[in-house]
C-alpha cells in the first residue's frame, strides 16, 4: 500500500513582496518602474558612455540644432557656448537625481522619527509637534526658502539641508494617526507588559504598520525635490558653478532660446521623465497598499 507525501506547506509570502507584486501587476506601477529603472542605470552609466565632456567648450559650433533637425549639434545640439547638450543632461541628470534622492530620504527619516514621537507621546510632545507642523504649513516655503538661502548663501548643500528639514512636516502629519491607532492595539499593550522599551517598541512593532505611506511619500517627494532644485538653480540659488544640474542648464539656456530651443527642451523633457517615473511608481504603490494594506500584528504577541 502506498502512501502520498504530505504535501509541503506553502509559504506565505511577506506583505513588501506582496506589495512589490502588486504594484508590478498593474500597468501604472509596472511603466514607473520601468522609467525609474532606466533613469537610475542612465543616471549611473550615462557618464561613462557618453564621449565627449560636458564642459568642453567649441566657440564654433555655438547653437547647433540637433543632427535630426539636419544640425551638427549630435543627438540633442548644443549651447551657446558650443557644449553638447546631451552629455551635459547625461551628467545633470545624475547631480539632479542624488540631490532628490537624498533630501528626498533625509526628510522621510526625520518625518518618520518625529511622526512616531508624536503618535507615541500625545501628551505633550506630539501636541508640540503637531503645532509646529501647522505653523510650517501655514508659510510659503517659496518665501522662506529664499529668505533662508540669501542669509546662508547660495549652494546645493545648504539647499538640500533646507530641503531636508523643512519636509518633514508631510510624512508626520500623515503616520501621526495610525501611530496612535497602532500603539492601542492589544500587542502593543502585550509588549509593554512585557517590559519592552518605547524605542524597541516603536522600531519592531509600530515603524512596519505605518512604513507603507512613508514610502509612497518618499517616491513623490523625490521627483518634488528635484523640480525645487531645479527651479531655484534657475534662479541662481540652487548648484553653482563648475557643478551643474538640469536647472542649472535650463537657467542658462533661458537667454537663448529663440536661439537655441532644444537646450531648454531637452533637460526639461528629462524632469518631465523623471518626476513622471517617480509618480507613477507612488501611484502603483499607493494602490498595492491600498488593495493588501492591513495593520499586521506580531505573531509573537498575539
Amino acid at each position: 500500500m502506498s502512501s502520498s507525501a504530505p504535501a509541503a506547506p506553502v509559504a506565505r509570502r511577506s506583505r513588501a513582496r506582496q506589495v512589490a507584486a502588486s504594484t508590478w501587476a498593474s500597468a501604472t506601477g509596472r511603466t514607473g518602474l520601468v522609467m525609474l529603472a532606466i533613469t537610475l542605470l542612465v543616471a549611473v552609466f550615462g557618464p561613462l558612455l557618453v564621449s565627449t565632456s560636458p564642459t568642453a567648450q567649441n566657440l564654433m559650433a555655438t547653437n547647433q540644432p540637433p543632427s535630426w533637425l539636419g544640425g551638427s549639434g549630435g543627438l540633442m545640439g548644443t549651447d551657446a557656448l558650443g557644449r553638447d547638450v546631451f552629455s551635459r543632461a547625461v551628467h545633470g541628470l545624475r547631480l539632479s537625481l542624488l540631490f532628490g534622492l537624498g533630501v528626498a530620504t533625509a526628510s522621510a527619516v526625520l518625518g518618520l522619527a518625529l511622526g512616531l514621537l508624536a503618535g507615541y507621546e500625545q501628551r505633550f510632545a506630539g501636541p508640540v509637534l503637531l503645532r509646529l507642523a501647522d505653523i510650517q504649513f501655514a508659510l510659503p516655503f517659496v518665501v522662506v526658502g529664499l529668505a533662508l538661502t540669501a542669509v546662508m548663501g547660495p549652494g546645493i548643500l545648504k539647499l538640500s539641508i533646507v530641503l531636508a528639514i523643512w519636509g518633514w512636516t508631510v510624512y508626520a502629519r500623515t503616520i501621526v494617526t495610525s501611530v496612535a491607532q497602532v500603539c492601542r492595539m492589544d500587542y502593543i499593550t502585550a509588549a509593554r507588559t512585557h517590559g519592552m522599551g518605547a524605542t524597541r517598541l516603536l522600531l519592531r512593532h509600530v515603524t512596519p504598520n505605518v512604513l507603507g505611506p512613508v514610502v509612497v511619500l518618499w517616491t513623490t517627494s523625490a521627483g518634488v525635490m528635484i523640480l525645487v532644485e531645479s527651479s531655484l538653480s534657475l534662479l541662481g540659488l540652487g548648484t553653482q558653478p563648475p557643478s551643474f544640474s538640469l536647472g542649472t542648464m535650463l537657467g542658462d539656456a533661458t537667454t537663448q532660446l529663440r536661439l537655441a530651443w532644444w537646450a531648454v527642451v531637452a533637460p526639461g523633457s528629462v524632469l518631465l521623465w523623471i518626476v513622471l517615473a517617480f509618480n507613477l511608481t507612488g501611484d502603483g504603490l499607493r494602490d498595492a497598499l491600498s488593495s493588501s494594506g492591513r495593520i499586521e500584528h506580531d505573531p509573537e504577541l498575539v
